[in-house]
């Protein structure tokens, strides 16, 4: 299911603010009024300690973000001959009331429910949703991205490449056209070099399927098409993606089976185009999504989500036909104030109906709440993954991610404030001492200067804070596909 299940980053910037979701008083005195502040300056340490990048934001004028990053040499020395400079990151708007849609692109999607292709984004360096870095900004669109990726935030990955992205969004009434076109220059590993880095085995024919030649990165343009109701909510959204691949996929996806070209080809057969669309029943929604083998309609599948008073239940099927429709169905229990508190899947038993006794239930996810309603501890199959902690003012103090045999902090981020607005972020991550068994070592460290400009989330264009695992909003379970 394409279900966007996460707040992003947006939530972080209002734990920031006041805590995110539920009350935001707290016991200790009021909280100063916020002034808004943006990056100016970020640095960068390797696992011994030593300084080994820099970075330095600029803000030329209130459309424009460059961001230049500086790497040391081999010999670990500042301004020497082997030092290397590249514009890591430049972002080009145009005022306009809305941003771009920015929907999941189907390319790197399309990757990522492969192993084999999940193994070559992380590889290379990639996300779900492509290289994309530049903020949404309010009364801003993003008409140009041009940027630099490096291994240096992607450890084990020596890949280094640039990409630009040029976007362009059209409103006409109800409907709305997104085109975005990304370049690519110097990615050049191939499937089979990517191939060659995993390790799977399969009972599926394979020989089939020739390896293509290709990049398994290359360029491409997404298209998305979306009509919406007098409410602005989506009706139907086309996703389509043009590239060297789309006819690579015409030409296998009818002939052998999908699993196939998932492991052989890196990518799903619906890549290349896929169709969805909504129907709003009161409580209820149900999304159909309409697959394609390359270009050519293959599989309709249908979810509902529906709101009862207590939690929203995400099934596969038709409202009508009811979450027996499937084998399972997801449950995303919500607080008297609205905050998501767990997600429970259950398995259909013999009786092959929903909600009786013979149901099994797992608990995957769970959010737990301090008294003024932040959150405060994430838990994944019964173990605690992430703590959070504030100041008495209410704004976010730290963060710490745990694994699941241990209480001690493999990272930790902290964040400190200048007249409410951050000022530093510092992020550190656990390495062994053979002494004391393990300490926190600062590995990043971003300051924040005043900003003119209030801006709508944290703007960081490496991860301070993880998305993985933070709590649904209920209006992203009702949604199935919120716009970012």
């Amino acid at each position: 299911m394409t279900t966007t299940l996460r707040y992003s980053l947006a939530c972080l910037v209002a734990l920031m603010a006041t805590g995110c979701g539920g009350g935001s008083s707290s016991s200790g005195g009021a909280v100063t009024e916020t002034t808004s502040s943006a990056p100016s300056r970020a640095y960068f340490y390797d696992a011994d300690g030593e300084q080994v990048a820099r970075m330095q934001f600029q803000y030329p004028d209130e459309l424009t973000i460059n961001v230049q990053l500086q790497s040391v040499g081999p010999d670990m020395a500042w301004a020497t001959g082997d030092d290397t400079s590249h514009p890591y990151l430049q972002c080009q708007y145009m005022s306009a009331p809305t941003p771009l849609l920015r929907y999941p692109d189907l390319y790197f999607l399309g990757m990522s429910g492969s192993a084999t292709g999940a193994t070559a984004l992380a590889v290379l360096g990639l996300s779900n949703n492509g290289p994309m870095k530049c903020p949404v900004r309010s009364g801003r669109r993003l008409q140009q991205e041009s940027g630099y990726v490096t291994g240096l935030f992607t450890p084990s990955s020596d890949f280094i490449f640039s990409y630009s992205i040029n976007a362009d969004l059209e409103h006409f009434g109800g409907t709305a056209t997104e085109v975005i076109d990304y370049e690519f220059v110097g990615l050049d590993t191939t499937v089979a070099e990517i191939l060659a880095l995993s390790e799977f085995t399969s009972d599926i024919d394979l020989a089939t399927v020739d390896e293509p030649d290709l990049p398994a990165i290359v360029d491409h343009t997404q298209t998305n098409t979306v009509i919406f109701d007098a409410e602005q909510r989506p009706l139907s959204i086309d996703l389509a993606a043009d590239s060297t691949w789309t006819a690579v996929l015409d030409e296998y996806c009818m002939e052998v089976a999908p699993i196939a070209v998932s492991l052989k080809l890196l990518r799903g057969c619906s890549s290349a185009r896929q169709t969805r669309s909504y129907r709003y029943l009161g409580d209820s929604v149900e999304q159909d999504v309409q697959r394609y083998n390359g270009s050519t309609t293959a599989d309709l599948y249908n979810y509902t989500a529906t709101r009862l008073a207590d939690r929203v239940i995400v099934h596969p099927g038709t409202a009508d036909a009811g979450p027996e429709s499937g084998h399972y169905y997801d449950s995303y229990l919500f607080n008297a104030s609205e905050q998501v508190t767990s997600m429970v899947r259950s398995s259909y038993s013999k009786d092959g109906i929903w909600d009786t006794e013979d149901d099994r239930h797992e608990t995957r996810e769970s959010y737990h709440y301090d008294s003024n309603g932040r959150l405060s501890e994430v838990g994944y199959f019964g173990s605690i993954m992430r703590r959070y902690s504030y100041y008495n003012d209410g704004k976010l103090k730290q963060v710490d991610r745990v694994a699941s045999d241990s209480n001690v902090p493999w990272e930790r981020t902290l964040v400190s404030y200048r007249q409410g607005a951050p000022t530093k972020i510092t992020v550190q991550r656990r390495e062994d001492d053979p002494n004391d068994g393990h300490f926190l070592q600062t590995r990043i460290v971003m300051e924040f200067a005043p900003s003119e400009e209030n801006w709508p989330e944290l703007f960081s264009p490496v991860p301070l804070f993880s998305e993985f695992r933070t709590p649904p909003s209920i209006d992203d379970l009702m949604r199935f596909q919120p716009i970012r």
